[in-house]
């Protein structure tokens, strides 16, 4: 499934731009003007919810698979940097040839001890919360449109709802690495998109404690 995704969304988006959709007539590089230089006013609020999230997720990605060891096949930092370029997909090649269900062999790294701490992921939930609340502020029909006409917006969305479709599964294999265990901890992370996987990295054990 996660190969066929990897497939078939670069594909998709390629024809998209190039057959479905007008072609860009710079709201592209606006939206991106936009979020870096924090001008909420000159941007539908929901695109620049959605664009500012796939900054977040990313980072969340990291939190899970840079946990990873030895017993995969591939080191999961390239495609870690890589998901901020080119989002789900940078990182769903190497979901696609991950190992599921192994423990991290060995001591762990310095960079992995700095990332089971609780900072980081908290500071992320505090982001998304705030971003969440300025997309609050859009309008749904607005958004619709500009997903009909504008390539960015329409491929954005569409990298969002994947790279939230596979990071529940992450999730709960680092659930199981740490020994956390109950029914209600998988249903947050499943239905509650985004925020229940930050909530869940806030309040999980460190390796050492699990």
């Amino acid at each position: 499934m996660i190969w066929l995704l990897w497939i078939a969304f670069p594909i998709y988006g390629f024809f998209a731009s190039n057959h479905l959709l007008p072609p860009d007539d710079g709201y592209g590089l606006h939206v991106v003007t936009a979020s870096f230089t924090g001008n909420l006013s000159a941007v539908e609020p929901l695109v620049f919810m959605v664009f500012n999230l796939l900054g977040v997720i990313p980072m969340a990605y990291a939190l899970l698979v840079l946990f990873d060891g030895k017993e995969q096949p591939l080191p999961a930092w390239p495609f870690v940097i890589l998901s901020f370029f080119a989002g789900a997909f940078g990182i769903l090649f190497y979901v696609a040839l991950r190992r599921w269900g192994h423990d991290v062999e060995g001591a762990r790294s310095q960079l992995q001890q700095r990332l089971d701490s609780r900072v980081g992921p908290a500071i992320l939930l505090i982001v998304a919360i705030l971003l969440v609340i300025v997309g609050a502020g859009g309008s749904v029909q607005t958004y619709l449109e500009l997903w009909q006409t504008k390539p960015l917006v329409h491929i954005m969305t569409l990298d969002l709802v994947i790279l939230l479709l596979v990071l529940p599964f992450l999730a709960i294999d680092d659930m199981r690495r740490r020994n956390v265990q109950g029914r209600a901890w998988n249903m947050l992370v499943a239905l509650l998109p985004i925020f229940g996987v930050l909530i869940y990295l806030v309040a999980r054990p460190k390796l050492s404690d699990a």
